[in-house]
């Protein structure tokens, strides 16, 4: 990939995933509630479950993941197609994509004491609260473990999407390593 480009792609991935993470906390905090509410009142244990914080947690956590499948399935493709993959790339999106989300967790316990942030940290993670309330983890554990979840399988699905779209279209793995074999730069 080009430099701009490749900025470009490091940026978008990171603007869709803050957007996915408002969009998890919206469906998990107002939309399933909402939801439950037209449920008749037999179903009060059903209820009952579906609003509980963790469940609405989990949620979040999973519409959020939905979303990454598609979006890097379609990436995989995408970059098989146009002959412009390179795992080094690819990793670093997944890094940066990483550290944006959980380095302003670290400071989460700066702003606790006066107040300030709570909201901020509360929607920013909250489709890793599951984790941490749930499963008894640590703050920090529980988002890094979180988003390393979802980058992990997002990952997996844009390897599989390449892989099967350059099984499907061989031409193009011929014309990938003959280049490759030609350049002795790793397309960094």
């Amino acid at each position: 990939m080009e430099a701009i480009k490749f900025l470009k792609y490091i940026l978008s991935r990171i603007g869709i995933m803050i957007v996915l993470t408002l969009f998890s906390a919206f469906a998990g905090i107002v939309l399933i509630p909402a939801l439950v509410t037209v449920f008749p009142s037999s179903t009060s244990a059903f209820k009952s479950f579906m609003t509980n914080s963790n469940v609405d947690s989990f949620i979040g956590f999973a519409v959020m993941l939905i979303f990454f499948l598609r979006l890097f399935y379609d990436d995989g493709k995408r970059h098989a197609a146009y002959e412009n993959w390179s795992w080094v790339n690819i990793t670093i999106v997944y890094l940066l994509m990483l550290l944006v989300y959980f380095i302003p967790a670290i400071f989460r316990d700066s702003f606790s004491q006066e107040g300030k942030g709570d909201i901020f940290y509360k929607v920013l993670y909250y489709p890793c609260i599951w984790l941490n309330e749930g499963v008894g983890m640590n703050y920090l554990v529980s988002v890094i473990i979180g988003i390393g979840l979802l980058l992990a399988a997002s990952y997996c699905f844009y390897l599989i999407a390449y892989k099967v779209y350059v099984h499907k279209h061989p031409v193009i793995l011929k014309s990938m390593k003959s280049f490759s074999a030609g350049k002795t730069d790793n397309n960094v």
